[in-house]
């Protein structure tokens, strides 16, 4: 069992700024179950709607004081005790001394938690998503790159990795040029049937190695791509609806939205609507978009036709998510860990908790 750290008391600029990324989870079928992940101080978990939390680092191994950075945690449909957590700090081997981060997963509902890097090539994981009818098949994706801060000057490739038991194992997915030279850190995953997995490949090393948008029907088994005309440019985010055929997708440094209503086959732009951050879809409304604008969250009805300012926040929102099981239910995370909450679909707000004061530095 790893030792249990306390973790940093504050965040420590410029590396470190409290940031959740992309780790706000909310239990498939319970919509008062949460659970998220900090920048180097592990994870916590709601059992109230966000009330009362709750601290859990059992088994998530610490790097001298404290923790890898958690970039996406997945909760498994048909066995919601089953989570997994994608962590990372620079590019580095998976295993060893230096291999802290990596793919984790739990079978308690996110109280301990086991890594699980055999066969990754890097142990920079930035997502994971679980198959909704197996939680022992999952896919993750690994971003490559070059370490930072040691005289490591191997390149460890990214990719996109299955495993069919449970993270044991983990297979690398060929897909095509560059892939080890790409990340993945937006995955989604489509309820359709069979389910849809959606990702946009990005590499560090310039555009024109991009993958792009790809898409599996088979789990990760094997991939398409699609929507060329986008895999040279710089989507840093993107959301989709239920049934896969609308697609928002917000291009870096353009202000407006890209909406595709028929898979991704055409796209029209929205208006300078000031898009620029995590983009979320109402599980149950295909035009019901929410997104995030620089220190704001914005409401359209209409398919981002018209928006309007429903939050304003002091600091940058990370992550935006519709509760899967109560599509009125929504929660936004911003940089310092400070967590909103609507309960009609995004319209209204209302500020739950800050979890650095009042849970981290509460319960070390």
């Amino acid at each position: 069992m790893a030792q249990i750290v306390s973790g940093p008391s504050g965040p420590e600029p410029p590396q470190d700024g409290d940031r959740v990324f992309r780790s706000l989870t909310v239990d498939p079928t319970n919509s008062s179950i949460l659970v998220l992940g900090t920048e180097r101080n592990g994870f916590v978990r709601s059992l109230d709607g966000g009330r009362t939390w709750t601290r859990h680092r059992a088994g998530f191994r610490p790097d001298g004081d404290s923790y890898p950075e958690i970039w996406d945690i997945d909760i498994s449909l048909s066995d919601p005790n089953v989570l997994m957590a994608a962590t990372l700090n620079s590019p580095g081997p998976p295993t060893g001394p230096l291999g802290q981060p990596g793919l984790y997963r739990s079978t308690d509902g996110g109280q301990s938690w086991t890594q699980l890097n055999c066969g990754l090539t890097s142990s920079r994981v930035v997502s994971v998503r679980i198959h909704p009818s197996n939680p022992d098949v999952a896919v993750a994706g690994l971003e490559g790159g070059f370490p930072s801060y040691t005289d490591d000057s191997n390149y460890y490739p990214g990719g996109i990795f299955r495993t069919e038991d449970g993270g044991e194992n983990w297979t690398r997915v060929e897909i095509g040029p560059d892939d080890g030279h790409n990340g993945f850190s937006i995955m989604r995953l489509v309820p359709t049937d069979p389910p849809t997995l959606i990702t946009f490949g990005v590499s560090p090393d310039g555009l024109s190695k991009n993958l792009g948008f790809l898409r599996s029907t088979d789990m990760g088994r094997t991939w398409e791509f699609f929507a060329d005309e986008f895999r040279n440019r710089s989507i840093d985010n993107f959301g989709v609806s239920s049934n896969g055929r609308v697609i928002y997708a917000s291009e870096r440094d353009t202000y407006f939205g890209w909406i595709s209503r028929d898979g991704g086959e055409t796209w029209t732009q929205s208006g300078i609507h000031q898009v620029n951050g995590p983009i979320a879809v109402s599980p149950v409304n295909a035009d019901l978009v929410l997104f995030a604008s620089f220190n704001d969250v914005r409401r359209s009805t209409n398919g981002l036709q018209t928006v309007q300012v429903v939050m304003d926040t002091p600091s940058s929102i990370r992550e935006i998510v519709f509760a899967p099981s109560d599509p009125n239910i929504v929660y936004a995370e911003t940089d310092g860990y400070v967590l909103y909450r609507s309960d009609d679909a995004g319209l209204t707000w209302r500020l739950l908790v800050n979890i650095r004061d009042d849970v981290l530095n509460v319960n070390s």
